[in-house]
Order: C-alpha cells, then structure tokens, then sequence
C-alpha cells in the first residue's frame, strides 16, 4: 500500500509541474504579445472641427507605436491640449483597437475686439476660421463677459447659427441702469432680439417664436422681460 501512495504521488507532482510549465509559457507568451502589441487601428469619434490628424498628432500615435507605450491617461492628457477639445475618453483592446472618443466645445462667437474665437470652455481662438458664428461687435465688461460665456454655452448650436452680431447694450432710465445684462442681437433673418443673461435660454425657442411674427415683417422681439411675456415691433 505504500509503494502504491508513493507512485500516486510522483504522478501528482509531474502533473502539477507539467501544468506549472504551461502556464508559465502561456503567461511568457501573453506578456510578450500586450509588450509589443502595436496600434493596428485607430477610431476617432465624435470629432466635427477636429480632424483626425489633429488628433492623432497631438496623441503622438502618429507612427502607430506599441499600444501600451502610453497609459489612457497620457493619452487623454496629450489630447485635451488641443483647445477644442471638451472632454476625451481612451479606450484599448487586446487586438490593437484604440478607440478615442471626442466632445468638442461650441465656437460661441467671433470677438471682435481682440480677434479671436470664443469657445464654451472658456478658451479663445485666434487662428481659426469657423463659419456660421455671430461676431461681438462692442467692449464688454470682464464680469458680463465670462457670464456671457458661460450661458451662451448652454444655447443650441442651431440657435447661434440665428445670430448676426452680439452687441452689449445696457438697458437704461435715463443714467440709471436697469439691467447691465441686456444684449441686443441682430439675427440673420433681419430681425433684433433683446435679450439679457437670465432669460438667455429663451434664444431656444426663437425659431418657434418667429412663426407667430407677419410674413415678411421685420422688427425688435423683446426676449429680457422678467414676466415672461415676448413683446414684438415693428423696426421704424
């Protein structure tokens, strides 16, 4: 009986170190594949003003290099410098899919002033040429200004594309303000909107709101009443 349990035993121990080999190997031969698995192929998402050579340049994959040589987070880093970039997310696959996905800031308007483009992060263009964006034609003070920024990002891309020009206009009595928030827009369709910062998201519903104007009348539309009332006229 015990020479029987000793053989037992020697085959146990082969077997447990045949397997021992095996993972080893695969283990070697799995590291070795992920160390030197290079980017086969790049997916870009989401990516409008972008293009996908911007992208990748400033990713530095331009070679397709090792697809582990740089982690998510370098990616992403080296990603977000490009100023119209919102947000990044980077993902990898074991076959050397890297897949980057893109939300781009809105161009907001064209700031006449100093020349440059105004994105909704904040960040400003001057080497940019975007269609479709209003122009800020006048000085607005620094506190109205990132106010104006940070509503105006809430807008929809269609309804800026409504918009002509921006200019700040204060709504005054006499030389008392009443409201130091109040913009005059002139769209493109001929007609002016008054507007102020917080009642900006009406800008929303200015296509609807313009069905309800006479075909082919152009005038002022009133949007910065506090009793949510839209007060309209004829431009003399």
């Amino acid at each position: 009986m015990q020479k029987v349990k000793k053989k037992v035993r020697c085959r146990i121990r082969w077997k447990v170190l045949f397997l021992f080999f095996i993972f080893l190997f695969f283990g070697l031969f799995s590291f070795y594949y992920v160390t030197n698995l290079k980017i086969k192929n790049i997916l870009i998402i989401g990516n409008e003003l972008l293009t996908d050579n911007d992208i990748i340049l400033a990713a530095n994959i331009k070679n397709y290099p090792k697809i582990f040589k740089y982690s998510t987070r370098t990616l992403k880093k080296n990603i977000a410098t490009l100023d119209l970039v919102d947000k990044v997310q980077v993902k990898k696959n074991l076959l050397g899919k890297l897949t980057i996905e893109i939300e781009e800031a809105k161009v907001l308007f064209y700031n006449r002033n100093n020349g440059s483009y105004v994105l909704s992060n904040g960040k400003e263009i001057a080497d940019g040429t975007f269609t479709g964006v209003p122009f800020l034609i006048n000085f607005v003070p620094d506190s109205i200004y990132e106010r104006l920024i940070k509503e105006l990002s809430k807008i929809d891309t269609e309804a800026l594309a409504m918009i002509s020009e921006i200019e700040y206009s204060q709504n005054k009595s006499g030389d008392v303000v009443i409201d130091d928030t109040r913009f005059l827009l002139r769209m493109n369709d001929g007609n002016q909107v008054y507007i102020n910062l917080i009642n900006i998201d009406r800008l929303n519903l200015y296509a609807v709101t313009y069905t309800a104007i006479p075909d082919g009348v152009k005038g002022i539309l009133e949007l910065d009443s506090d009793n949510g009332n839209v007060y309209w006229h004829v431009v003399e």
